[in-house]
């Protein structure tokens, strides 16, 4: 031990730094390698972890601060969806609604020449149904017809109105009219699954 201590007291100046350097060198470089790397990679795992966890933690309390504006607008738009579903008849409801036109019809002095409902018209959550009519009868009677449908609680529209063969009949300007009524079904969401399953 003392002849390695001589040895070392005997170098110069320049090489015992030299030595030393090249000491602290190597333990640096075995430190980073062996330890300071691996840990700066896991650091950088932890930190996108963490990253992540506090943009998502961002996003969850932004939902929980407005779920009470979230919830006031649902119960809106399923008021809406109610009432718009209540100006729409459901398949049970279409035969009876088809009845009240055919009765306003005679009710208000015209003669059903013709009263045909068409094929449905498919749309996204609800159908077009056209009704084909013919009627005989005045002009005020007409306009009676067509008001007592337009104040129906269900939405139906008068499309393609023409006038026709005007006669005189008991003193009366009878003329022939033809047009299309059209209202909507209301399509759920099951009847949608159905029609689904039965394509497949």
């Amino acid at each position: 031990m003392e002849q390695i201590i001589q040895q070392w007291n005997d170098l110069p100046r320049a090489a015992k730094f030299l030595i030393v350097v090249l000491i602290w060198g190597a333990m640096f470089g075995g430190y980073y390698f062996m330890y300071y790397e691996d840990q700066q990679r896991r650091y950088r795992v932890y930190y996108n972890q963490f990253r992540d966890a506090r943009k998502q933690r961002d996003k969850l309390r932004t939902i929980l601060f407005n779920i009470s504006r979230w919830q006031a607008e649902i119960a809106r738009l399923d008021g809406e969806l109610a009432k718009a579903t209540t100006l729409l008849p459901t398949s049970k409801e279409l035969p009876t609604l088809l009845r009240r036109i055919d009765n306003l019809g005679r009710k208000s002095g015209l003669e059903i020449l013709r009263f045909r409902p068409g094929r449905e018209k498919p749309k996204q959550f609800y159908s077009e149904v056209p009704i084909r009519i013919g009627v005989k009868g005045t002009f005020y009677e007409l306009m009676i017809f067509l008001n007592k449908v337009s104040n129906l609680d269900r939405i139906v529209t008068i499309q393609s109105v023409s006038l026709t063969n005007p006669t005189f009949k008991n003193q009366k300007l009878l003329l022939g009219a033809k047009f299309q009524l059209v209202t909507y079904r209301y399509r759920s969401r099951d009847s949608k699954k159905k029609r689904r399953r039965r394509r497949r």
